[in-house]
C-alpha cells in the first residue's frame, strides 16, 4: 500500500497516550501509580486539572485543593480524563480548519456512547469509552492531512445524503487521497506502533475478522449508531437509526434502559451524559484549577 507523504509527516500520538493504552487493555490502570506516571507531564496534569473540578461533581465542593480532589477519584476516572485530553490536545495541533472541529464532538459523544451500552452488559467500560474514542483515527489523520479536501467531501457527502442519492464516501477518498479511511487507520496504527487490541477497532468493522475482539467491535458499532442517533453524528444528513433496535442487539443493553419511564426518557438521559462530558473538555473554557495546588510526588492515584 503506497502512503501519501502528507499521511506520513502526521504528527504520532505522543508516547505516554500510547503507554496507557497499553495500560487501560492490560488491565493495569488500577494498579499502577498513575499519579507519578503523569507527574513527568506538568502541562498535561494542568489539564487534567481543568477538567477533573466539572467532572467530579458534588465532591469537588468539598475539595480544598488538586491533590484531594485526585485522591477521591478513581485512577479508572483519572486514566478516562488523561486519555480523553490527551486526544483533545493533539486534535487541537493537528487539525487547523476550523470547520473539522465537529471531529471532536463526534468522537467523545463515540466514546460516551461505548461506554453506555457496555455498562450494562458488564464490560469494562473504561476500554469500550478509549475504543470509542479512537475508532475512527483514520478519518482524523485524512482530515489532519488535507483538512480542505477532507471538508469538501464532507459537504458533498452530506448533500447526497439529503438528496437520497447513492454515494460511496470509501471510494471517493480513495479516489482523493490514495486510501480511505480504514486502510488509512491500520497504516496509522503500525507506524505510530498502537497497541494491538485497537487494531481491530479502528479498520473496517467485521466481528468475523477481529477473534477475540469481536465483543468490543460490537460494542463500538453499536455506540457509535447511538451516537449519530442522538444527533452527533459527523455526517448530519445521513439517516439515524432508531435507539431501541440499536439497544436491543444486546439483552443486557435493553433490559437495562427499559427500566426508565420511556424510551424517550432514555434517549434524553443518554444525550445529558454526551452534553456533559462535551461540557468538561470544552478547550475555552477558563482554568478550574486557577490558583489549586497541583499533586505532590508520591502521591497515589
Amino acid at each position: 500500500m503506497t502512503v501519501p507523504s502528507s499521511i506520513q509527516r502526521l504528527e504520532p500520538l505522543p508516547a505516554i497516550a500510547v503507554e496507557l493504552l497499553d495500560r487501560i487493555a492490560s488491565h493495569t490502570v488500577e494498579e499502577a501509580n498513575l499519579l507519578s506516571f503523569l507527574q513527568a507531564q506538568p502541562d498535561l496534569l494542568a489539564e487534567i486539572l481543568h477538567v477533573a473540578m466539572p467532572a467530579a461533581g458534588p465532591a469537588a465542593e468539598e475539595t480544598q485543593d488538586a491533590q484531594s480532589l485526585l485522591k477521591r477519584m478513581s485512577s479508572r476516572k483519572i486514566a478516562e480524563i488523561s486519555m480523553t485530553v490527551l486526544v483533545g490536545s493533539y486534535l487541537r495541533r493537528t487539525i487547523s480548519n476550523s470547520d473539522d472541529q465537529r471531529y471532536w464532538r463526534y468522537i467523545l459523544a463515540c466514546a460516551v456512547c461505548c461506554e453506555q451500552v457496555a455498562l450494562p452488559r458488564r464490560e469494562d467500560i473504561l476500554l469500550a469509552y478509549t475504543a470509542g474514542l479512537f475508532h475512527d483515527i483514520g478519518r482524523m489523520a485524512l482530515i489532519a492531512a488535507y483538512p480542505d479536501r477532507y471538508s469538501n467531501l464532507l459537504t458533498l457527502t452530506d448533500r447526497m445524503f439529503a438528496a437520497e442519492e447513492p454515494f460511496d464516501i470509501l471510494e471517493h477518498e480513495r479516489l482523493l487521497f490514495g486510501l480511505d479511511h480504514f486502510e488509512t487507520a491500520i497504516w496509522i496504527a503500525g507506524a505510530w506502533k498502537l497497541p494491538s487490541w485497537l487494531r481491530a477497532i479502528v479498520g473496517k468493522f467485521d466481528q468475523r475478522a477481529n477473534g477475540d475482539h469481536a465483543q468490543l467491535v460490537a460494542t463500538v458499532r453499536a455506540g457509535t449508531s447511538l451516537a449519530h442517533s442522538l444527533g452527533f453524528g459527523y455526517l448530519t444528513a445521513a439517516p439515524r437509526g432508531d435507539i431501541r433496535k440499536i439497544l436491543g442487539r444486546f439483552e443486557d443493553a435493553d433490559k437495562h434502559w427499559k427500566v426508565l419511564d420511556s424510551w424517550e426518557y432514555a434517549e434524553e438521559n443518554m444525550r445529558g451524559k454526551v452534553l456533559s462530558c462535551l461540557r468538561w473538555y470544552a478547550a475555552d473554557d477558563p482554568p478550574a484549577f486557577a490558583g489549586m495546588a497541583a499533586p505532590t510526588k508520591g502521591t497515589t492515584a
